[in-house]
């Protein structure tokens, strides 16, 4: 099978605007600013230089997490290259009917549909932690503040501090919805995707490319899970951990996925 005419990437190299690490600075320095103007005296005009200031770094902020995502880009851009002008291993399709119903159920996973109260959850528990601390605030206020002027802005913080805690709660499953529709739309870009394998990597005609530069281990779940799971080595300066990425495998390939986790044990892992 050819190379895809157009090439997909993984999350780590796909920078949107509307993704939460740039959303939540801009609102958390938004709430703050209007919690200011309600518990002080503060003008528009005496925050104007506060907010210009820390609205730039929301913005070098942006800058920094979309020059990570570039970089991802093009080490990705690269290593699909490698892929392709090397030895693939092994490629196959999905049927559209049989790729949809994996799709449907991984975004149920991100985004359960039938799970009872557990989408209020962290409503609910927001909503507890919030209420306690507003009332430890509004016990030292009542008990350990003497000062007229300082009891209405820690009163105000109070009841800010627990609005921001229920929103949050209250975001938290709309943010889960939208990472399995934003999920779904990715992975159905293509009906009948297909999957390339190769010694050093793994592409994926809708979800882009998986190094497998540090693997470990690969087990083959066919029987089970009709998947092949590839074990890789995540390292960082601080620590280090094993992580299990599975790969459907279409219904008659099994005999195919079995070969293809032999050879990985053979050439990749010398065993």
């Amino acid at each position: 099978m050819n190379r895809p005419a157009k090439l997909s990437f993984s999350d780590e190299a796909t920078f949107k605007l509307n993704q939460g690490v740039v959303i939540i600075p801009f609102v958390t320095i938004i709430f703050g600013f209007v919690l200011v103007l309600v518990t002080t005296e503060a003008t528009l005009t005496e925050l104007a230089i506060p907010c210009i200031g820390t609205s730039g770094i929301g913005f070098v902020v942006v800058g920094i997490f979309g020059s990570v995502a570039l970089g991802h880009r093009i080490a990705e851009i690269r290593a699909i290259n490698r892929l392709f002008t090397g030895e693939i291993w092994e490629c196959w399709q999905f049927r559209s009917s049989e790729w949809q119903a994996l799709v449907e159920a991984e975004c149920n996973l991100i985004s359960p549909k039938d799970e009872g109260l557990n989408p209020y959850a962290a409503v609910i528990n927001s909503s507890i932690l919030g209420a306690i601390l507003a009332l430890i605030i509004f016990a030292v206020v009542q008990f350990a503040v003497k000062d007229p002027d300082i009891k209405p802005m820690l009163q105000f913080t109070a009841v800010g501090i627990f609005l921001l805690l229920v929103g949050i709660g209250l975001f938290e499953p709309l943010v889960e919805r939208y990472n399995a529709n934003c999920y779904r739309r990715k992975a159905l870009r293509v009906a009948e995707p297909r999957v390339w394998f190769a010694s050093d990597g793994i592409y994926h005609e809708t979800l882009g490319h998986t190094s497998l530069k540090d693997l470990q281990k690969v087990t083959d779940q066919t029987r089970s899970r009709k998947a092949i799971s590839f074990t890789l080595l995540i390292s960082t300066e601080s620590y280090e951990s094993l992580m299990s990425y599975p790969f459907p495998v279409p219904a008659g390939c099994e005999e195919r996925a079995g070969r293809l986790v032999r050879r990985y044990r053979q050439e990749r892992l010398h065993n």
